[in-house]
């Protein structure tokens, strides 16, 4: 089975239409014409994930974040440059990326917001189903609403805790509160400054966001929605868990299919 055979079946399910336009999205890098020897998903293609998908014989590698790291530091409207930055190609974790993905042969595919909203398996789904939040009752396709039984925002982030093995997470608002319409708001949309507007008007009371600026949680503050903060990371490794589960549905029994964690990039200090 060819790697384009592959990636065909993921998105004959989740088209790159249903995404949102100009999304990056499909082969990054590699032969598509390929025989594929193993599939490994993963939340970002990090070194390590790299390293780790050619150790255990698989040569095709999809992620749901970029493979490199591009140029950020600028304004296109105004045609601003703020600080000087390296071009693409030029920066260092780019290199080792795509210098290791040519010398092992690795392709890697990468499928965002198209496979945030695919049915049963995608980011959104496979969120809520780790969470035990039963089907959607309301929101939007941004911001998915869920209704449960009462509870409080503590117990809600303890479930994440132990659900998602995340360690310790920041709550905004009161602990103890008492909620039952619960909002999915993964990712990086708690990037976005005024973003709890859209959970807050789908009747949501609590969010639970992927990855939050201070902005955003004094925004929170203010409007009286309650978060818990998962992480980018945490908040999406459940879709990518449910990418090898639909692939494992799918393909040869012969293909083996992997989903290797990213993992967390840092450590906590409470002293």
């Amino acid at each position: 089975m060819r790697i384009e055979e592959v990636a065909r079946t993921i998105e004959d399910y989740a088209p790159a239409s249903s995404g949102i336009a100009g999304d990056e999205l499909g082969l990054l890098a590699g032969d598509p014409c390929a025989e594929v020897t193993g599939v490994v998903t993963c939340w970002s293609p990090t070194l390590a994930v790299l390293h780790r998908a050619a150790e255990i014989g698989a040569n095709l590698v999809i992620g749901h974040e970029p493979l490199t790291y591009r140029v950020c530091g600028r304004d296109p409207e105004a045609g601003l440059t703020w600080y000087q930055e390296r071009h693409p190609t030029a920066k260092i974790p780019n290199q080792k990326r795509l210098g290791f993905v040519a010398a092992r042969g690795l392709s890697v595919y990468r499928y965002h917001s198209n496979w945030d909203w695919a049915g049963r398996f995608g980011m959104v789904d496979m969120l809520a189903r780790s969470l035990e939040l039963g089907d959607r009752t309301g929101g939007e396709k941004f911001a998915p609403v869920y209704t449960v039984r009462p509870t409080t925002v503590g117990q809600l982030c303890r479930l994440a805790q132990g659900k998602l093995e995340t360690g310790p997470l920041r709550v905004v608002g009161n602990p103890d509160r008492e909620v039952t319409r619960v909002a999915i708001c993964q990712g990086g949309f708690g990037q976005m400054f005024t973003f709890p507007e859209l959970p807050l008007a789908g009747g949501a009371e609590v969010a639970f966001f992927g990855e939050m600026l201070d902005y955003t949680i004094r925004y929170c503050v203010e409007i009286d929605l309650a978060a818990v903060e998962l992480g980018h990371y945490h908040s999406e490794h459940p879709g990518m868990i449910g990418m090898a589960e639909f692939l494992r549905e799918r393909l040869p029994e012969n293909i083996p299919v992997f989903c290797l964690p990213t993992g967390r990039a840092w450590t906590i200090v409470n002293d």
